[in-house]
């Protein structure tokens, strides 16, 4: 049987109805050969294995818990030369994948990302979620090589896109490369996974592009409360990344120092304006996630080793 171009990974836990709107939309994709990839990231999901047997598409068993955990079984078990991932609640534009595959013909580059939408802006929480993350990079196409200007600062706090719309080169993962573990929803540092593969793969050598015209729509907070809650998290794990860096990157401290000391004067980045200052999250909360830090680090780190 001749293997797919390109396999899509989803990873899920207990969503089956959300799944089944992405898995909709992926059969809808304008491409001639793919491959649909369900990591179940659960003891094992009844609803789930059927719905992915229904759709025709792989499922993959990964009782451990852990996104990167997951994504690192799902790109295992990919048969296509281009790996993309999607999630679970997400659902992708008909060229989604082709302009993903078009763009990592380059031999230069070994991944790309993709523009993320809201799936709808009708209630506050929606619309404030929007603001407030950095799911939407914009219009314009990205393309960073290692010795781009501000490549560790885009690489490391969110400039190249996220984790729900990238895809990359498998050759990536049967050369050794993985995902860290250790990160990611699921684990003791829920955050920042994404950002840590840009960074090595970049710091190896590769190039990363930011497509625009590779959409994906995604659902937010469906209230205030779990607005909140979902930026507080994102808050403490983000503080705890750069610590990270700081205690494990020390040809790069110099640099995680200055983007500490001018994200807390307020200070735009030249790559993200617009986000410092009043766009930023009030003082005590950058106070509290910067203390919760240590913590979330030390656990994280534990689970490591």
């Amino acid at each position: 049987m001749t293997a797919p171009s390109c396999s899509v990974v989803v990873c899920t836990r207990h969503r089956a109805t959300a799944l089944a709107g992405c898995i909709e939309s992926l059969r809808a994709l304008e491409h001639p050969s793919y491959e649909i990839v369900v990591v179940d990231n659960s003891p094992g999901d009844d609803d789930v294995r059927r719905l992915v047997a229904r759709a025709g598409a792989k499922y993959v068993h990964q009782p451990r818990l852990g996104l990167s955990r997951a994504r690192n079984s799902g790109a295992a078990a990919a048969r296509g030369e281009v790996v993309a991932f999607l999630d679970d609640d997400a659902r992708a534009d008909p060229r989604w994948l082709r302009e993903h595959e078009q763009a990592l013909e380059d031999r230069l580059l070994m991944v790309s990302t993709g523009r993320i939408l809201p799936m709808a802006l009708d209630d506050p929480s929606a619309r404030a979620y929007h603001e407030a993350t950095l799911e939407d990079l914009g219009t314009a196409p990205l393309r960073v090589m290692p010795g781009s200007p501000w490549w560790f600062e885009l690489a490391n706090f969110s400039g190249l896109g996220m984790g729900g719309n990238m895809a990359f080169k498998r050759e990536l993962f049967e050369n050794g490369w993985r995902f860290r573990e250790s990160l990611g929803m699921g684990t003791a540092m829920p955050g920042g996974e994404e950002n840590h593969a840009f960074f090595t793969i970049l710091r190896a050598g590769h190039g990363v592009a930011y497509l625009p015209q590779a959409l994906v729509y995604h659902y937010g907070p469906t209230d205030m409360a779990s607005l909140r809650q979902r930026r507080m998290r994102m808050m403490r794990a983000g503080c705890a990344y750069m610590l990270m860096l700081l205690i494990e990157e020390p040809d790069y401290r110099s640099r995680t120092l200055r983007y500490v000391r001018e994200g807390v004067r307020g200070k735009d980045r030249v790559w993200r304006p617009g986000r410092g200052g009043s766009h930023g999250p009030p003082r005590w909360q950058l106070l509290a996630a910067a203390t919760a830090a240590p913590f979330i680090y030390a656990r994280a780190r534990l689970t490591r080793l």
